[in-house]
């Protein structure tokens, strides 16, 4: 009985952990998927998104398996870098 309580409360754990960040960029599209982003991303996060999709759509560098939190985390140290870049150039 006291596995099945630890199990119980684990799966409760991870599936609170879970959310619309946590959807893989290859199921964005899906309508419900699409819902939760919107509401649960900030505008800033989600120009970020906007633009690591786009940006990396262009370049043929688009990795869909990847979360979009991960894509949002990834854009703002790609964004960081090349500021990075542009100040040590002046």
């Amino acid at each position: 009985m006291m596995k099945k309580s630890l199990l119980v409360l684990l799966l409760a754990t991870l599936a609170a952990c879970s959310g619309p960040t946590d959807i893989k960029l290859s199921e964005m599209n899906q309508p419900e998927n699409a819902k939760k982003l919107l509401e649960a991303l900030s505008p800033e996060d989600r120009a970020a998104l906007q633009a690591y999709v786009i940006g990396h759509a262009i370049t043929n560098t688009l990795d869909y398996k990847i979360t979009v939190k991960q894509a949002i985390a990834d854009y703002k140290k790609e964004a960081a870098q090349k500021e990075n870049v542009r100040n040590s150039i002046k």
